[in-house]
């Protein structure tokens, strides 16, 4: 089933996908969700787990105050889903929240970022953006 099927379009009209449900993305974008209820906020991510979670009384991380925010804006303009295509397809705006922890080896062990989750997402994204180049 299509994002859109499943969930209601806010009034504005527009569509935010977070790709990410982590540490980052969760949060940042429930409190979008909760700042701009016209904007429809769609948080993706691979780890069904996680997003299960997201969609459960128990989220998967602890912030204060971000329980009760999540349950005010949940079903209303903030959904969480695996669909991950879908929610690209129909965003008009990406935020882009994905892991990137300290690297454990090589150049910059320690210091610099592991980004070898970016080639993955560039890869999905770029095959959304070709019909429009």
């Amino acid at each position: 089933m299509a994002v859109s099927e499943q969930m209601p379009v806010p009034s504005s009209g527009l569509k935010i996908c977070c790709i990410g449900a982590g540490y980052v993305g969760g949060p940042t974008c429930s409190v979008i969700a909760l700042k701009c209820p016209d904007i429809k906020v769609t948080i993706v991510d691979l780890n069904q787990a996680r997003i299960d979670a997201w969609n459960s009384k128990n989220l998967p991380i602890y912030e204060p105050g971000l329980d009760e925010i999540v349950q005010k804006v949940r079903g209303q303009n903030l959904f969480f889903t695996t669909n991950v295509d879908d929610a690209i397809q129909e965003a008009d705006m990406i935020f882009v929240s994905v892991n990137t922890p300290t690297k454990k080896g090589g150049f910059g062990a320690g210091m610099a970022a592991d980004l070898r989750y970016l080639p993955l997402l560039q890869k999905t994204l770029v095959l959304w953006f070709i019909p429009f180049a």
